[in-house]
């Protein structure tokens, strides 16, 4: 073949491949194909935190004995529970079930040493590194007595999270493990620290059942982290994620989903122990997941355990009303 006639050839191959675009596209997808299988065979991306909203003044309410910022949280139903092909899942994150909830106001963070102070007097933290800190050792008990003397202070009612609304809160919408996607990162919440502390244990059986507190010292690497260190969720909350375990309301039960209510759910049938959700600064990455419960006598007190507040009070009135089906 001569120079001329491959020039010939040339000029008229691109001529076709403009008069029809669709030769183009092929080729297009073909490319686009080969990456997928790239990405595919590359390591997984670093999961994104989904971005806060945008609210008005009404939606935000502050304590002002203790600067405590509560959010609303507006009424919504929700898949609550894990799928059975979720990594890490336990058996008492199911049956999936429906649930409906009224809107609520929910602590922005955890309660921190601070704001523990400025109501009881004194700090009961392990882990006493600053006012901004979230405050550790906390029993069920403590926790509810905190709520009560806080709404005597400050004339309104408090209380904790029901295990639903708790869910609710750290889904934020998602139906993924984490409200920031099937993984998380230690750039995303305080979790997985290498220090072990030592486990509490059971006194007596039965009824009389009493926890005994283990000896413990503080070690260097010791530390939960400023409330608020990371982005918040898509409800604009904090450390759903990690930190310190947040009690819930609700008794423990591992079969209760079965028979869950699917209006604003609450156990409070007798039982030994109480919901704790989030997981810790020490645990690792799957007790995170929005779905993972946990459970523990409402006595037991270590540096692992914290509390969130729910205010109980109605919507706020000039906002705008809205259901949310997820």
């Amino acid at each position: 073949m001569t120079r001329l006639t491959s020039t010939l050839l040339l000029l008229l191959l691109l001529a076709l491949g403009a008069a029809a675009p669709g030769l183009g596209q092929t080729r297009g997808k073909a490319m686009a194909a080969n990456a997928t299988v790239e990405n595919a065979n590359a390591a997984p991306a670093q999961p994104r935190p989904a971005p806060a909203p945008v609210r008005t003044p009404a939606q935000i309410w502050t304590e002002p004995k203790t600067g405590m910022v509560f959010n609303w949280v507006p009424p919504g139903c929700f898949v609550m529970g894990s799928p059975r092909t979720e990594p890490g899942r336990n058996l008492d994150e199911g049956p999936q079930h429906e649930v409906c909830l009224s809107g609520f106001w929910i602590g922005k963070t955890e309660v921190t040493q601070g704001q523990w102070r400025a109501v009881m007097g004194g700090n009961p933290s392990l882990i006493a590194s600053g006012e901004d800190y979230p405050v550790d050792m906390i029993s069920w008990g403590m926790a509810k007595d905190y709520a009560a003397r806080l709404g005597k202070k400050s004339g309104e009612t408090f209380r904790l999270p029901t295990e639903a609304q708790w869910e609710y809160a750290a889904r934020a919408g998602t139906t993924t493990a984490y409200a920031f996607g099937e993984g998380i990162s230690q750039d995303q919440a305080s979790f997985g620290k290498r220090y072990q502390l030592p486990a509490p244990r059971s006194s007596r059986r039965g009824s009389n059942r009493k926890t005994v507190q283990p000896s413990i010292r503080i070690r260097p690497n010791m530390h939960t982290n400023v409330a608020a260190s990371f982005q918040p969720n898509g409800f604009g909350l904090y450390d759903m994620h990690g930190n310190v375990w947040e009690w819930c309301e609700d008794v423990y039960d591992a079969q209760y989903y079965a028979r869950s209510p699917r209006l604003d759910p609450l156990n409070t049938v007798e039982g030994a122990s109480r919901v704790l959700r989030g997981g810790s600064w020490v645990t690792k990455a799957s007790t995170l997941r929005s779905a993972n419960r946990s459970r523990a006598w409402p006595d037991l007190r270590t540096a692992f355990y914290g509390l969130r507040l729910v205010r109980v009070k109605e919507e706020p009135k000039d906002s705008p009303a809205q259901t949310t089906r997820r």
